[in-house]
């Protein structure tokens, strides 16, 4: 609810106060992309797989006994993180492999967990 004595609603300054910045130039698919990854980072147990995963390839059965998880919980949660572009799979007779897509997801994972311990 607006309170009428609330100022913080008021600009501070005027539109010639401050430099002339150009916007950023990134395609808006970019940003829709970007978007996509980070709801697929905003879930814990998919965050904690991706965190198990930057120690190297998991099965999916490796993954789910991990974790105590039953294999259709796990093998949803990694097409939804395939989808997203965060990991990849292999398949070696019966076993499906895991493992992130490239350095960029491991870097993201590490930096998100990094600075939340500050």
């Amino acid at each position: 609810m607006h309170d009428e004595t609330d100022s913080s609603l008021e600009p501070a300054c005027g539109p010639d106060a401050h430099a002339k910045r150009t916007p950023v130039r990134v395609p808006d698919q970019a940003f829709r992309d970007a978007v996509a990854l980070f709801k697929a980072l905003s879930d814990e147990p998919r965050l904690r797989t991706l965190a198990f995963l930057s120690e190297g390839e998991a099965c999916g059965s490796e993954i789910a006994a991990m974790f105590d998880e039953p294999l259709s919980t796990v093998s949803h949660r990694m097409k939804l993180l395939e989808h997203a572009g965060l990991v990849s799979r292999r398949r070696a007779g019966r076993h499906v492999y895991f493992k992130l897509l490239d350095d960029h997801v491991f870097s993201l994972v590490h930096e998100a967990l990094e600075h939340a311990l500050e």
